[in-house]
């Protein structure tokens, strides 16, 4: 038996031709499963215990983050407006050293609060113990989850290195993170909410043999590898220093058969477009973070070469907090079109639709997810969002010639419009107020546990001696 339905309403699907446009349709979910995606017209609600007027509202598939660090997300504003070559030794570092496993849940709660109520209901959770995560946050929340390990080999204590010294590597550490990486596979075998994935953190912070049995591991259980490729400067240096002067990500990566389909490369703004093809035709999936690396770096990262010169797959992210400040991906859509036409000096790239294509169902085929989202699509889960056209940002609708939604969602949307959520078909969000979280509660306890942080770790900031430490004394900050 049907168990709710969204009436008269209108449908984008992500399937046929464009964005599968419905005018006036119904969506109908049965079991967690969508079973009617039409026209109203051929729908009967005689016997639907449920009914939600769609009405002057868009219907569309759940948005997909396809890369997210939620764990930091205390220390948002904390690591902005700096050199790159700082951000991580001298910006997050000397604040995250005083993150807890407590504080980092609560950001961990806050992160996804934030990003539920603006329409995402996949997240590719990537971070240390990342089972915690999933049983303390995204089960609870009935939120799906693509939970990534993070694997790497090097000391956490970087702050006194120079941007030429190579990091040292333990390869103890990263065994020990590759079998609780195993573990997490086994824990949530057969939860419908979960997938699992392996996260090597980077070509600089784990050995090119770690990899490779990564990779392996990867391809015989059918997963993939999530692995932060070509960062910049920083992870430059590191490479060649390690592995030649004329050594880059790519390179090695290809040198040691590392390029595949069992691959989802993140960030890649530190790569040439000969790289880039060579990553296209050996099927890479990119994920990709314009407002954190527009943010960290001052770089537009490869997204529109990628997807729309050389047909890769690919995913928007919104990385972590400390950041580009959010994790709202509404605005990575936004972001993503306007850094494409600035960086191309090109008004016609990474349309609208296209950036929705690529925050539903193209960051569903990043994620090997798009077999069951993505797309409303009978047989498909029931990850659905609705959007209220009814908002002054919006307005006015039309719908012909042309349906001016469309940019309106992408220009001109907060995400603060979404007011329904549904993640398998279970409501985790009705008329805007999320059902599973206690939004008031959370926000004032991450405040306190913020405030203590930043207190508690100002000496060893200063002592970092970064370039924000300046403005601050300047009065700017």
């Amino acid at each position: 038996m049907v168990s709710f339905a969204i009436i008269d309403t209108w449908l984008l699907t992500m399937q046929g031709q464009g964005l599968g446009i419905i005018e006036n349709g119904t969506l109908a979910v049965e079991n967690g499963d969508i079973v009617y995606a039409g026209p109203s017209d051929s729908f009967d609600t005689a016997n639907v215990p449920t009914v939600i007027d769609g009405s002057n509202h868009v219907t569309m598939p759940g948005l997909v983050n396809t890369h997210f660090h939620s764990a930091m997300t205390l220390l948002r504003g904390g690591a902005q407006d700096m050199p790159e070559i700082e951000w991580m030794n001298r910006g997050v570092g000397p604040l995250g050293a005083h993150v807890n496993d407590d504080d980092s849940l609560v950001g961990s709660k806050l992160a996804v609060a934030e990003g539920l109520r603006s329409g995402t209901t996949t997240f590719a959770e990537y971070g240390a113990n990342v089972a915690r995560l999933v049983e303390n946050v995204y089960l609870p929340f009935g939120v799906r989850v693509v939970a990534t390990e993070t694997i790497n080999e090097i000391s956490p204590n970087r702050a006194h290195l120079k941007p030429t010294d190579l990091y040292e590597f333990d390869p103890s550490k990263g065994e020990v993170a590759l079998e609780q990486a195993e573990r997490l596979f086994d824990t949530f075998q057969g939860e419908d909410l979960v997938t699992c994935m392996y996260g090597p953190q980077a070509l600089d912070m784990v050995s090119a043999e770690l990899l490779s049995k990564i990779r392996d591991r990867a391809i015989s259980r059918g997963s993939g590898m999530h692995l932060h490729v070509a960062q910049g400067g920083r992870e430059r240096l590191q490479i060649q220093g390690r592995y030649g002067e004329d050594a880059s990500t790519v390179s090695v990566l290809r040198e040691h058969g590392l390029l595949g389909d069992f691959l989802i490369a993140a960030h890649c703004h530190d790569t040439d477009e000969s790289e880039r093809e060579s990553m296209a035709d050996a099927k890479v999936r990119m994920a990709s973070c314009q407002s954190s690396i527009s943010m960290i770096d001052g770089i537009v990262p490869p997204l529109s070469h990628y997807v729309e010169d050389l047909g890769g797959t690919a995913g928007l992210g919104t990385d972590q907090a400390p950041g580009p400040g959010n994790h709202n991906m509404f605005r990575e859509m936004r972001t993503a079109s306007l850094l494409a036409k600035v960086a191309h000096r090109d008004p016609t790239r990474l349309s609208a639709w296209k950036a929705l294509e690529l925050a539903t169902i193209g960051g569903a085929r990043t994620l090997k997810l798009d077999s069951i989202i993505g797309s409303l699509e009978v047989g498909k889960r029931a990850d659905v969002i609705t959007v209220d056209l009814r908002h002054p940002n919006l307005s006015p609708t039309v719908s012909k010639p042309f349906r001016n939604f469309v940019p309106n969602l992408v220009y001109s949307a907060s995400g603060a419009e979404v007011d329904n959520v549904f993640i398998n078909g279970r409501r985790v969000m009705a008329d805007g107020r999320l059902r599973l979280v206690d939004e008031s509660a959370l926000v004032a306890e991450a405040d306190e546990r913020a405030e203590r942080i930043f207190a508690s770790a100002e000496s060893d900031w200063r002592a970092a001696g970064s370039m924000l430490v300046q403005h601050v004394d300047r009065g700017s900050i």
